[in-house]
């Protein structure tokens, strides 16, 4: 088995006093002008008395219009996360040549540039491609709602709160150094004691469920939840991309749920799944991770092809040739 982590308790994990990083002036500085945005956000809601509003109209509804909405928000907040990485990554690099480190040390642009591949692909093309999927497929195909309304706002918290842990990762201990897909062995917990990873995949983890579910019942509404006369030949091309997308989501996300576990069981209980010692193997963990890799592209891709499919079908007024 290999060595646990020392400072690991069972309440709090890795997370300490010092995993506060009041030495990084860029982070407190950070964090300072997020904490007054979000106190000024807290008291224009509470002022206009917008509280009981918000909690009955959004935050509790399962209407799959509004939940399609949500997923568009939080994909473009998560959109501004990570265009200032990106920003922060490419102001490193104009200015680091030279013999000159940059106004970064290069712990912190390693996290920054994991959260910033983590943060494009998971917390913002995923929940737009979703969010418009949540929203124009049901009217598509005529049906009322979801197949299963209740766990479409599920699927929607437990995205946002895999967003969130990442967000928290800014000012409490630290995100992973160890690239947009956890790179096994730098994300071993031999090489990175620290929060970071530990963060990534419980973020990733709790949104990954959230898209298998949210996966679930968007074919189980194409197939079961058309409206009468719509066989599966008549639907618009845009439905069949989702059809498409969603059940390869659901063949892959569980992949990389399993992959991810494997590797907590290693940070967590001392196992060897993706170690090189009793039997480990860090391959593996990107034969599974590739699993899902691959034809993710192509779950976020397919709809994005449906749609323009159907804006250049409908605006040059002529059938799609290859439909």
């Amino acid at each position: 088995m290999s060595q646990s982590n020392p400072s690991f308790s069972p309440i709090f994990g890795r997370l300490s006093l010092e995993s506060f990083p009041i030495h990084e002036p860029i982070l407190v500085g950070t964090f300072g002008v997020v904490a007054l945005l979000g106190l000024a956000i807290l008291g224009l809601v509470t002022r206009y008395r917008l509280w009981g509003w918000l909690w009955r109209e959004w935050l509790t509804s399962v209407d799959h219009k509004k939940i399609g909405i949500m997923y568009l928000i939080l994909g473009i907040i998560m959109l501004l996360r990570g265009f200032a990485d990106a920003l922060m990554m490419r102001l490193q690099q104009a200015i680091a040549f030279g013999g000159a480190e940059g106004y970064l040390n290069a712990h912190h642009y390693d996290q920054i540039f994991t959260a910033h591949g983590t943060i494009m692909i998971f917390f913002v093309a995923i929940p737009l491609v979703v969010g418009i999927v949540n929203y124009v497929m049901p009217l598509q195909i005529g049906a009322r709602d979801v197949a299963f309304p209740f766990l479409n706002s599920l699927s929607l918290w437990l995205t946002v709160a895999g967003a969130i842990l990442v967000m928290i990762s800014l000012f409490v201990g630290e995100f992973s150094t160890a690239g947009w897909l956890n790179y096994v062995p730098v994300a071993n917990i031999q090489n990175s004691p620290g929060t970071g990873p530990d963060y990534y995949l419980w973020a990733l983890q709790i949104a990954g469920v959230g898209t298998t579910l949210s996966s679930i019942n968007m074919v189980t509404t194409i197939f079961k939840m058309r409206a009468p006369g719509m066989t599966m030949m008549k639907m618009p091309v845009f439905t069949w991309t989702a059809l498409c997308s969603n059940v390869l989501a659901i063949a892959i996300f569980p992949v990389l749920t399993g992959a991810f576990a494997l590797l907590m069981l290693d940070r967590y209980v001392g196992t060897n799944f993706f170690t090189n010692d009793l039997g480990g193997n860090a391959m593996m963990y990107w034969n599974l991770v590739w699993i899902w890799g691959h034809p993710e592209v192509y779950v976020l891709v397919l709809p994005v092809f449906g749609i323009y499919s159907e804006i250049t079908s409908t605006f040059t007024g002529k059938r799609l040739f290859g439909y």
